[in-house]
């Protein structure tokens, strides 16, 4: 006789079979197909391929703002530093006094040497003199024809002994004058080279001076940039973030072995404020010969070996849009656009954006938006 427990165990799981027997049955008579076989073509925003033989860019080049005349100025003669009233940013005009060496001792020789000359003078004349009266005498015989001729050597002797004496006079008033160092042109002290109380060579650089007005922009360029400018033109400068006009002055005849650019100097305004130093960019515009078409930079997709891709949509067997692969290469970027030339077919369309959505061979939809064209590129 079975165990009542075993009965009862076996009954439970027949009614868990059923039940779950039961349960499949329902959902699957209950299932509804909610995708379809066929999956619908994906709406892309797609541009043409508009095949060109150029684009224009800009190209930008760097420099630095000079003053017309930037100098270091000195003593021509040695001394102690006694003043200097010039300080860094003071504006001087020409004739301002800017430094001054000691004078105690060129005054003494200026005196010595004045002294000089008032003696020799003096000689001068008492041996003209002598010469006179002796010239007289001669004519009735009372000196010889030597005597005459002493005292008149003698004469001549002093003449050139007071040229000598005012020579050494000029001399000492120079090396006076020389010991007040002024401003020799309108500018402006850039640096203080020596303190008070320094003794100086001549020659040593004391104070740097700056021209206030007649900045110029000096700008180093390729040779082929500088073959196409032209001197007395006018061409846009920016100056911290500040447009202005410049006329080009100069370009250099040599190249810098450094940068391998050729020196552009351009001349401001007088009303144009630019300080020494600063940055100057010069903007020129370029055409480029070369097939291709602008591509919003969205169009993109990396590739391997850093090239790129974009996804051209072509038509298929049955007639529907498909997107795939193909290589370009980018010749020029500008903003949100580059140009570019490849394997794409012109006047095919190519997706412009939301690239992730999609892959090589599924269906799209296009949805096409206008192209930024190489005129509407140049307006910019």
């Amino acid at each position: 006789m079975l165990n009542p427990n075993a009965i009862r165990s076996v009954w439970l799981v027949v009614l868990a079979i059923g039940l779950t027997a039961g349960g499949t049955a329902l959902i699957e008579a209950n299932k509804v197909i909610t995708t379809s076989a066929d999956r619908a073509p994906m709406p892309v925003a797609a541009t043409l391929f508009l095949q060109e033989t150029g684009y224009r860019r800009k190209a930008t080049f760097l420099g630095l703002v000079r003053a017309g005349s930037d100098s270091l100025i000195g003593f021509e003669v040695a001394g102690l530093l006694q003043t200097l009233p010039a300080t860094e940013g003071m504006r001087v005009a020409p004739g301002d006094v800017l430094a001054q060496l000691g004078t105690d001792t060129r005054r003494a020789r200026l005196d010595e040497a004045s002294a000089t000359l008032q003696r020799v003078i003096a000689e001068r004349l008492q041996a003209e003199h002598r010469a006179e009266r002796i010239a007289k005498l001669v004519k009735d015989g009372s000196v010889s024809e030597q005597d005459y001729d002493d005292a008149k050597l003698t004469a001549q002797a002093f003449n050139a002994a007071e040229d000598s004496a005012r020579a050494l006079q000029r001399s000492a008033e120079l090396s006076l004058n020389k010991s007040t160092l002024v401003a020799p042109y309108e500018a402006v002290v850039a640096e203080r080279l020596v303190q008070i109380g320094a003794v100086v060579a001549p020659g040593t650089p004391v104070l740097r001076l700056v021209t206030a007005a007649g900045r110029e922009a000096h700008i180093g360029v390729p040779i082929e940039v500088a073959r196409r400018l032209q001197v007395g033109h006018s061409y846009p400068l920016t100056l911290t973030g500040i447009t202005v006009d410049a006329t080009l002055r100069a370009i250099r005849d040599h190249l810098d072995p450094a940068t391998l650019t050729v020196g552009a100097v351009f001349d401001f305004s007088d009303q144009t404020i630019a300080s020494v130093g600063e940055s100057a960019e010069l903007t020129v515009e370029e055409s480029v010969e070369a097939e291709g078409s602008w591509l919003p930079i969205t169009a993109l997709l990396a590739a391997p070996r850093g090239l790129w891709d974009v996804l051209a949509i072509y038509a298929d067997d049955e007639g529907h849009f498909r997107a795939r692969r193909e290589s370009v290469e980018i010749l020029y970027t500008q903003g949100d656009q580059v140009f570019v030339t490849g394997t794409v077919i012109p006047g095919e369309a190519v997706v412009a954006s939301g690239l992730q959505r999609i892959s090589p061979g599924d269906l799209v939809e296009p949805l096409f938006i206008a192209n930024k064209t190489m005129a509407d590129k140049a307006a910019l």
